[in-house]
C-alpha cells in the first residue's frame, strides 16, 4: 500500500510550521522545510502549492545567504520549474549563471526550450549550445545527459548540421544505456527523420526500422513511438521506391495510432493521408 498523499502533505506542512516556530521565519531550517514541501507538491502535480512553498524558500535564501549563493540559485531553478513562462524566464536566467555547471546546463536548456516554443530557433540554438558546453564540463563528453543536450540542439538546427550531432548522441546512448534501450531508439528515430529530410533514404529506412524493432521489443507493439518510427520508415521506403514496404509501415502506424488516439486523431488522419498519397488502401 502507498502512503496517502493527503497525509504526506500534512506531514510536510506540519514540519514547516514546526521549523518556523522553533527556528524563526527566516532560518535555514525553515527554508529547508519549505523546500521539502515544495518538492513534494511539485511531484504531486500541485504547481500552485509548490510555487508558494518554493518561493518562500527562495525568499529566505536571498535574505540569509545572498542572491548568488549556490543554494539560492538552485532554489530559483526549482521555482522556475513550477512557474508560468513569464515568471520562469528571469529565474532560469539567474540559474544559468550558476557555478554549478549541471544546474547551469539545466537552466540554459529550459531557456532554449522557451525560445524554441516562441519560434526563435536561432535564439534556442544559442542557449542549447551553451547548455551542451556546461553539461560536457559537468558530466563528461560521453554522458547520457550530454546525449539529451545534443538531441535538444539538433532539434533546432538544419538537418545537415543536426545529423552528426544525433549520430554522436546515438553512440553515447548505446554506450550508456545499451543498444536496445528505448531512449537510444528515440535518438535513432530522430536521426532517421533528419536523414529522411535530406533524402538519405537508405540510411533513414535502416535507422527507423531498427528504432521500430526496439520500441516493439521494449515498449510493446501498441506504443505510440512505434507509430512514429513506422511513419518515418514508410516515408523513407517510399523515397527509395519500395511502395509495398512503405504501405506496410503506414498500415502499421495507422493501426497503432487508431488504438492509441482514436480514428479521428491528427496522427491517425496523417497515416491515412500517407496511404492515400501512396495509392494504397488502409487494409
Amino acid at each position: 500500500m502507498q502512503p496517502d498523499p493527503a497525509m504526506l502533505r500534512r506531514l510536510f506542512e506540519d514540519n514547516l510550521a514546526r521549523a518556523e516556530r522553533q527556528y524563526g521565519a527566516t532560518d535555514a531550517h525553515t527554508a529547508q522545510a519549505a523546500r521539502d514541501l515544495g518538492g513534494f507538491l511539485a511531484r504531486q502535480g500541485d504547481a500552485g502549492g509548490a510555487h508558494d512553498a518554493l518561493a518562500r524558500a527562495l525568499q529566505i535564501d536571498e535574505a540569509t545567504i545572498g542572491a548568488e549563493a549556490p543554494q539560492t540559485l538552485a532554489d530559483a531553478a526549482e521555482l522556475a520549474g513550477v512557474s508560468p513562462p513569464a515568471q520562469a524566464e528571469p529565474l532560469w536566467q539567474r540559474a544559468a549563471g550558476a557555478k554549478d555547471q549541471a544546474l547551469a546546463a539545466r537552466a540554459l536548456t529550459a531557456l532554449g526550450s522557451m525560445r524554441a516554443a516562441a519560434g526563435d530557433r536561432t535564439g534556442a540554438a544559442g542557449f542549447y549550445r551553451r547548455a551542451l558546453e556546461q553539461e560536457e564540463a559537468a558530466s563528461g563528453s560521453n554522458s547520457e545527459a550530454v546525449a539529451v543536450r545534443l538531441n535538444a540542439l539538433a532539434s533546432v538546427l538544419e538537418a545537415k548540421e543536426a545529423v552528426p550531432l544525433l549520430q554522436r548522441a546515438l553512440a553515447i546512448d548505446r554506450r550508456a544505456l545499451g543498444a536496445r534501450h528505448p531512449e537510444a531508439a528515440s535518438t535513432e528515430a530522430n536521426l532517421a527523420a533528419r536523414l529522411l529530410s535530406i533524402r538519405r533514404f537508405d540510411e533513414a529506412a535502416r535507422a527507423a526500422t531498427n528504432a521500430l524493432m526496439i520500441f516493439r521489443e521494449t515498449l510493446g507493439a501498441d506504443h505510440p513511438r512505434c507509430a512514429i518510427a513506422a511513419d518515418i520508415a514508410g516515408y523513407s521506403l517510399a523515397g527509395k521506391g519500395d511502395r509495398a514496404g512503405a504501405a506496410k509501415m503506414f498500415r502499421l502506424a495507422l493501426a497503432v495510432d487508431e488504438r492509441a488516439f482514436g480514428p479521428n486523431a491528427p496522427q491517425t488522419m496523417g497515416d491515412r493521408r500517407a496511404l492515400a498519397e501512396l495509392g494504397a488502401g488502409a487494409h
